[in-house]
């Protein structure tokens, strides 16, 4: 078996601590010690994106609110999904995450932080800001 290995850390408000690692080429990410997901299933958050998504797929130019980016599975579903015309906000608490997501993990989901579509905020899904602060 190989080692697990620590590839970055942050601390929580909460004062848990935010793990980024990898094992045999799968990422995971823990907070407090307890994994909150894995590069290796995902097909949950690709399922709810993909449904929730199909309801509004034929708008010109629909408009979805992500909470939480990951690794980056949901929003490349719903990506995948809407048209070109579609407005994507992804709220993500941890700005650790969403810098994970331009580099090290950016190619898990292909690199949906690119789309044009998308605006990265970093906020609480339950707490938007009225006008979010791009985090391109």
């Amino acid at each position: 078996m190989k080692p697990t290995e620590v590839l970055a850390r942050e601390r929580t408000p909460e004062g848990d601590e935010l793990v980024l690692s990898r094992r045999d080429g799968a990422y995971s990410l823990s907070v407090g010690g307890e994994e909150l997901m894995t590069s290796r299933v995902h097909g949950s958050e690709e399922a709810l994106a993909r449904l929730a998504c199909s309801a509004i797929a034929e708008k010109k130019t629909p408009r979805v609110l992500v909470g939480g980016l990951g690794f980056g599975y949901t929003l490349r579903a719903a990506l995948d999904q809407l048209p070109r015309g579609a407005a994507v906000t992804v709220c993500e608490v941890f700005a650790s995450l969403l810098s994970w997501n331009r580099g090290v993990l950016a190619d898990l989901a292909g690199r949906p932080l690119e789309d044009r579509r998308v605006t990265a905020v970093r906020a609480d899904v339950q707490d938007p800001p009225q006008r979010p602060r791009q985090s391109r």
